[in-house]
């Protein structure tokens, strides 16, 4: 331990500082040393202010800001600043919570004549990853070039690194083809990059071309093809990587058996995922993480949820994998009061948080909820994309769709989500025109989906625009290259059958690629109703009647087709069937905001607490209203006969 300083003083610096500084372990040790400098006058700390400062800088990954502020302080201090002092704030800081402070101290440098060295890039090109400052990484890739250090594999790295963090793959490829002294870091950057854009062929390419360099994987390279295979869901590929484990008899690490757990459970292999996720000697809360989100993923809430009660510890994204296992099964108040809890518990919510909880929002229209969360954003956040789509969607679900065009308009990065939200937000409240315009704004910006022209074909349908949406269901293939999915064609047989156009809507069902599903004869049955056609409607029944998995809202479409109709001997025999297959229809539910909470209620509905409370409200009220109106009438009017 460092000798306090009184203790340091008596003894007239036995050591040298060097050695001193070697025995520091904390900030506050290093601060006793600075103390005991500053007696000496400011001579002696300029003397040791270079290894003094690098003291800190080593010391600021562990112990928070401090650390940091002492060493910038000590630095600024400097009337010349050396480039190792310069290197050792540069890394400091692209280590730290603040990393644009490294591209100003790296610009400085610059300004100042002081070239970067290959010690100073990789670190400056790790700050541009960190704050993804994509275009500064271009400059320092100029300055890498111009200074001939693309050679230095650990500046190579750091490019290759920067290049795939920023999604720009081509680029990393072409850098990583043209890098003379590669290392296994160089191989297990370009297949980490493959695995995260989730092509584990191209991941495989590249591990073949290593191992035919005698290059030998270690566990980064293999932990990222099982990241690979996770990605697509590719369990064949998976089961080879893992036999490739065994057969080399690699150490199965932490990170290894995490990826292991990891790919069995996105691959939906949930018991290989537990018989690994038990042999792990050792487990953390990745590993945990790890079998929630396998079990969130396949739809398994309550088995989800009772992983994440059993966990040990927490993170950030277990939180986030329950939230938003919730919201996916459209259990959102459930999900509320998780993020709720979370909050309660310290945590704080990033963007997944968030984009998951505005999404609960819109579902149930939970307005004020949505409005708290989009002030909290403008407070703490710089939003990315993902997080203003998730905005603009739920204002657009809980009625406010002129907030999410303000929004839209004022971003400045829109990709297809962007457009799609919007267009869809449109459609859904009847702006078939707005939603046109929009769609033609989009063609000249970014490239429609097949999720965008559902939403299109869709405001065509509810807006009876007959010729835009037969426009827009040929020009997909023909024009924007995008195939017709089972949900285009069910949105162009309501279209035609919306228009009485029943025959055009059957021969449409005829020429499907695809087998018709209980939506696109829902639709035709929904026309066949509207306009009386009870032929076709019988022949859509034999077909939803062999379906497996109708529901009680189509039989209810079928017997009032019947009913309006006149076939009372057909409507009794489904009414028997219904009984028999114990079919009913699923309640409608409304919902209100009361003191900013949302209420659920449907016809006689006793879900809520206070049912009986609100019944005999009602009942009061309704006797009130009789008995107002009674006094409101003349006194012959009480006797007249109806």
């Amino acid at each position: 331990m460092l000798a306090p300083a009184t203790a340091v003083a008596s003894r007239h610096l036995p050591c040298t500082i060097n050695e001193l500084l070697r025995q520091c372990r904390s900030v506050q040790q290093l601060n006793q040393l600075h103390a005991h400098l500053l007696v000496h006058g400011s001579s002696a700390v300029c003397v040791v202010a270079p290894q003094l400062l690098a003291s800190y800088c080593a010391l600021s990954p562990g112990s928070g800001h401090g650390a940091l502020c002492y060493a910038r302080h000590l630095f600024d201090g400097i009337p010349n600043p050396d480039r190792v002092a310069c290197n050792n704030l540069v890394r400091a800081y692209s280590n730290s919570s603040c990393p644009e402070e490294a591209l100003r101290l790296h610009r400085r440098m610059l300004r100042l004549g002081m070239l970067p060295n290959e010690f100073t890039l990789p670190f400056v090109l790790k700050a541009c990853t960190r704050a993804q400052a994509w275009e500064h990484a271009l400059a320092v890739h100029a300055v890498v070039v111009k200074l001939g250090f693309v050679q230095q594999v650990f500046v190579g790295n750091a490019l290759l690194h920067s290049y795939s963090s920023a999604s720009s793959l081509g680029d990393s490829r072409h850098f990583f083809d043209e890098m003379v002294g590669k290392n296994i870091v160089s191989w297990n950057s370009m297949i980490g990059a493959y695995a995260q854009a989730g092509d584990s062929r191209e991941a495989l390419m590249l591990f073949r071309e290593m191992r035919l360099k005698c290059l030998l994987a270690d566990e980064f390279t293999l932990a990222s093809l099982l990241f690979a295979c996770s990605q697509e869901g590719n369990l064949r590929l998976g089961r080879l990587v893992h036999c490739r484990i065994l057969v080399t008899g690699a150490r199965v690490d932490l990170i290894l058996g995490n990826a292991l757990v990891d790919m069995y459970g996105k691959c939906g292999d949930l018991w290989m995922a537990g018989k690994y996720f038990d042999m792990m000697p050792h487990k953390n809360v990745i590993s945990w993480t790890s079998m929630l989100c396998a079990h969130a993923k396949h739809g398994s809430v309550d088995a989800a949820r009772d992983w994440f009660d059993k966990m040990p510890e927490r993170s950030i994204v277990s939180w986030n994998a329950m939230i938003s296992c919730h919201v996916q099964v459209g259990r959102c108040h459930e999900a509320l009061n998780l993020y709720n809890r979370m909050q309660s518990l310290g945590f704080t919510p990033d963007e997944v948080t968030l984009a998951a909880v505005l999404s609960a929002c819109g579902n149930i229209g939970d307005l004020t909820l949505g409005k708290a969360i989009h002030n909290y954003i403008r407070d703490i956040f710089n939003p990315g994309i993902t997080l203003i789509n998730s905005l603009m969607d739920m204002y657009a679900k809980c009625g406010q769709v002129d907030t999410a065009i303000g929004l839209f308009n004022d971003m400045h990065n829109k990709n297809t989500i962007s457009w799609n939200v919007i267009i869809g937000g449109l459609a859904m409240h009847g702006r078939a025109q707005d939603t046109i315009m929009f769609f033609r704004s989009m063609v000249h910006n970014s490239s429609p989906d097949d999720i965008t022209f559902v939403c299109l074909l869709s405001a065509c349908s509810h807006g009876g625009l007959l010729e835009d949406g037969q426009y827009y269901f040929e020009a997909m293939t023909r024009i924007y290259n995008v195939k017709h999915e089972i949900e285009h064609y069910a949105c162009m047989v309501d279209l035609l059958g919306r228009h009485g156009q029943l025959e055009k809507a059957v021969d449409l069902i005829k020429d499907m690629p695809m087998k018709p599903d209980v939506v696109v004869w829902g639709a035709l049955l929904g026309a066949c109703r509207i306009h009386g056609n009870v032929v076709i409607g019988k022949q859509v029944i034999k077909q939803l009647l062999e379906l497996e998995g109708i529901s009680g809202g189509l039989f209810v479409l079928i017997s009032n087709l019947l009913y309006e109709t006149h076939h009372w001997e057909d409507m009794k025999r489904l009414r028997k069937l219904m009984k028999e297959c114990g079919a009913k229809k699923d309640m409608g539910v409304s919902s209100i905001e009361v003191d900013n909470s949302i209420q659920e209620f449907g016809v006689d509905d006793a879900r809520h607490e206070s049912s009986n409370d609100i019944y005999a409200a009602v009942d009061q009220l309704s006797c009130h209203l009789v008995s107002l109106h009674a006094s409101a009438l003349q006194p012959e009017e009480l006797f007249v006969e109806d």
